[in-house]
């Protein structure tokens, strides 16, 4: 069953969609999914969507909310920072944990791309809750890059005296920089303690491999580690998607338990 879905985050409305597989008659393992910057539940071709609905076949719940700014849910782009993320990811995970059919030993988190960073930090922060994470091309160092004044290979050399930045005609603000400039990603991320799956393209130029380098050098042995040949930060062929898809589907799993 698919069900529209809302909750309230710092005074705003967040919008999604809930996977919940049929037939339930006991509490069910559950996967929580991020989107990337300037996408929404969906993702790029639908990745997010056809995730949802495969991990629903064996039996797993799941909820993919736009953050707020993103998709359906209140606010504009202007209004984002990685911190607010945080917080709305912080508030869809409490929201999945008062749900009564969710086996609250077993909720993961998936994250793509700065969804990925957002992930990894969420599950630093509350490691005690979040028993997987499941990582696709991770962008951490989009955080790095804009301390710097550079997003996604643009320079924003002058985005304090504009007081905001045109990021291909959405206005990312100066607050949204001066947050950057406060966070430590790989720190935070580092406090996490479970499985971790992480899956990067080798020619990724809007999120580097070397973040999924790092951080498998973080979670050693608690990691795997997938680098897809040719592939780039949108995973665009049939192979490349395959090998992602089929890399987060069978670690769920196998981390959660297949319920039917």
């Amino acid at each position: 069953m698919e069900k529209y879905v809302e909750l309230n985050s710092q005074g705003n409305v967040l919008r999604g969609m809930m996977h919940i597989p049929e037939g339930i008659s006991s509490s069910i393992p559950f996967v929580i999914l991020f989107h990337g910057f300037q996408d929404d539940r969906n993702e790029i071709n639908f990745v997010h969507t056809e995730l949802s609905r495969r991990l629903c076949q064996a039996g797993i719940g799941s909820v993919r909310f736009d953050f707020l700014g993103s998709g359906e849910s209140d606010g504009t782009f202007s209004d984002i920072t990685v911190s607010k993320e945080i917080q709305n990811g912080i508030d869809i995970l409490d929201y999945v944990l008062n749900l009564d059919f969710v086996d609250k030993r077993r909720v993961a988190l998936h994250g793509l791309s700065l969804g990925g960073c957002v992930a990894s930090m969420v599950a630093g922060l509350r490691k005690e809750d979040v028993c997987a994470l499941s990582l696709w091309c991770p962008a951490l160092d989009l955080v790095y890059n804009l301390q710097k004044k550079n997003l996604c290979g643009m320079d924003v050399f002058d985005i304090e005296e504009k007081g905001y930045a045109d990021v291909e005609g959405l206005m990312l603000s100066l607050d949204f920089y001066k947050d950057c400039l406060n966070l430590d990603p790989y720190q935070v991320a580092s406090l996490y303690t479970g499985p971790v799956n992480l899956v990067h393209g080798d020619q990724d130029i809007t999120a580097s491999p070397q973040v999924s380098y790092r951080l498998k050098e973080i979670y050693q042995e608690r990691a795997q580690l997938t680098i897809v040949e040719g592939a780039e930060h949108r995973f665009l062929s049939m192979d490349y998607r395959k090998a992602r898809m089929d890399s987060a589907v069978q670690f769920l799993i196998k981390s959660l338990g297949e319920s039917r």
